[in-house]
C-alpha cells in the first residue's frame, strides 16, 4: 500500500511536469528525475500514513474555489477603485472547530483566497482572520468554510472533530 501511494505521488508530480513543459519531449529526462524527486521529498515531508485531503474531493472542489478566488479579486479591486463601497478593516477571532494542523492550514489558504479576508493562521484552537469591511462580516461564512474544508478530508478528520475544547 504504501509503495502504491510513493507511486500516486511519482505519477501526480510526473503529470504536473507534463503540464508545465506542454509536454515537450526534450523535457523529460529532467521531468523524471524531478518527478521522483519531488515523490520522494513529499513522502518525507508527508509522510502517507498522515491524514490528507482525497484527491477527488478536491478535484470537485478546485474549481469552486477558483471561481470565488476571482470573483473575490474583483471585488477587491472594485472596492479599491470606488470609495464609496464599504471599507472598514478590522481583524476577527475564529473559533475553530478541530485541532487537525492540515485542515487548519489548508483552511487558513482557503480564508485568504477568498473575497476580502486574510488569514494570519491557526493558533490554540482559534484563526486570527483580517477582514476589509468588519461592520458587514458574518462569522458564519467562516464556519461554512471549515466544514467544505473538513469534508476534503472525509470521515478521517470529521471524526476527530474539536477533540480539545
Amino acid at each position: 500500500m504504501k509503495s502504491r501511494a510513493i507511486l500516486l505521488r511519482i505519477l501526480i508530480f510526473a503529470l504536473l511536469w507534463l503540464a508545465l513543459t506542454g509536454g515537450a519531449a526534450s523535457a523529460w529526462i529532467y521531468g523524471a528525475v524531478a518527478a521522483v524527486a519531488a515523490g520522494a521529498l513529499s513522502v518525507g515531508l508527508y509522510p502517507v500514513d498522515r491524514q490528507g485531503v482525497q484527491i477527488w474531493r478536491a478535484a470537485l472542489f478546485a474549481p469552486t474555489l477558483l471561481a470565488r478566488g476571482f470573483l473575490g479579486g474583483l471585488d477587491v479591486a472594485r472596492r479599491a477603485i470606488d470609495p464609496r463601497l464599504p471599507i472598514q478593516p478590522g481583524w476577527i477571532r475564529f473559533r475553530l472547530g478541530n485541532r487537525n494542523d492540515e485542515a487548519n492550514a489548508l483552511l487558513g489558504g482557503v480564508i485568504s483566497i477568498l473575497p476580502g479576508t486574510l488569514s494570519a493562521g491557526p493558533q490554540d484552537g482559534q484563526m486570527d482572520v483580517h477582514v476589509l469591511n468588519s461592520s458587514g462580516f458574518d462569522l458564519a461564512e467562516l464556519a461554512t468554510e471549515e466544514r467544505r474544508v473538513l469534508a476534503l478530508f472525509g470521515r478521517r478528520i470529521t471524526e476527530q472533530k474539536d477533540e480539545h475544547a
